[in-house]
């Protein structure tokens, strides 16, 4: 368990005010609501992971900022290979330790569901990108940040579940 610094307790509540907004996203049909909401929340994400030096997760994360605002206009599949080509640029820069590497891949997931125009199929590969998120968060143990992806997740199943299966 790691000492209780400022930068630690920062982080945690960075993404205790992320969660707001995960939970807010998935609860918008429209994909400019929900994509305005991940924007914020992984800029707060990044944050947190950048205070816990975690700079792989914090650059990858930092890097959605901006595909969550490119997906936003154009959800275009040629744009998903460009950012995980961002994705795998930052770690072979920023690469220190094997959890690295989850991180990675679950980005990739969460890329590849970004750029789906199909809402469900988003969704549903979101769903599977919060599980290896959520597994990298309790290795690092930031509570919080495994706090926020079961949110995250209970907040797309519940989205699902109004928007599609309710009917």
């Amino acid at each position: 368990m790691p000492i209780l610094t400022l930068a630690f307790v920062l982080s945690q509540i960075a993404v205790l005010i992320a969660m707001v907004f995960d939970f807010l996203s998935f609860q918008f049909k429209k994909r400019q609501y929900t994509f305005t909401c991940f924007a914020i929340s992984a800029s707060l994400i990044s944050t947190h992971y950048f205070l816990l030096n975690k700079t792989a997760a914090g650059v990858i994360t930092f890097i959605s900022v901006a595909r969550f605002i490119v997906s936003y206009f154009k959800p275009n599949k040629k744009y998903l290979l460009i950012f995980i080509g961002l994705n795998t640029l930052s770690l072979f820069f920023t690469y220190r330790a094997l959890t690295d590497f989850i991180v990675y891949i679950g980005s990739a997931v969460f890329i590849t569901g970004n750029f789906q125009k199909d809402d469900k199929l988003m969704r549903k590969i979101m769903m599977l990108g919060t599980f290896i998120i959520m597994s990298y968060n309790v290795i690092i143990f930031s509570p919080l940040g495994a706090v926020l992806e079961g949110v995250f997740l209970f907040s797309n199943l519940l989205g699902y579940y109004r928007h599609y299966l309710k009917k």
